[in-house]
């Protein structure tokens, strides 16, 4: 299970690409689904087998996944490339004051928000496929749902 795990990870680097090439919205869309559906399932797998070999990835590979998307928002014109950068700029800096990760799992929340918006405001189609797989989430995985939800919460509270 370590390796479908680590097979997980690893496929969201090449999912990020892909997300690059892309400017079709139901492409994209699709895209940053099977990126969410791989990071809840090797996170599930390293949870239920004790870690796998390549754990220390999954970070890079959600980094990478989010600013793929970041980079598509560009490039579909749904965001500027200044606010991008400065956003970016922004939270890596309360990143590196901060020292730990929320800053950053905060910047990784706020370009999936402002996907899920970009898709609302292109194709209500697609976005009804993407609200339905948000909303399988926590039918799939209630204690894990409700356990972020708090961690999410209490992140916050440290910004406060």
């Amino acid at each position: 299970m370590h390796i479908f795990a680590d097979s997980l990870t690893l496929s969201r680097f090449f999912i990020s690409v892909l997300i690059l090439l892309t400017s079709d919205i139901f492409e994209a869309t699709l895209l940053v689904i099977t990126g969410w559906a791989t990071d809840m399932f090797d996170g599930f797998l390293a949870r239920k087998y004790g870690g796998t070999r390549l754990g220390w990835l999954d970070l890079y590979a959600d980094l990478t996944f989010s600013s793929s998307i970041l980079i598509n928002l560009v490039h579909r014109g749904c965001i500027s490339s200044e606010f991008a950068i400065l956003y970016t700029l922004l939270f890596i800096g309360a990143h590196l004051y901060f020292k730990n990760d929320s800053p950053l799992m905060l910047w990784m929340a706020l370009i999936y928000g402002r996907f899920i918006l970009s898709v609302w405001y292109r194709d209500k189609t697609t976005f009804v496929i993407l609200a339905a797989w948000i909303m399988l989430i926590p039918v799939m995985t209630p204690q894990r749902s409700a356990q972020q939800i708090r961690h999410f919460f209490n992140e916050i509270r440290k910004f406060v």
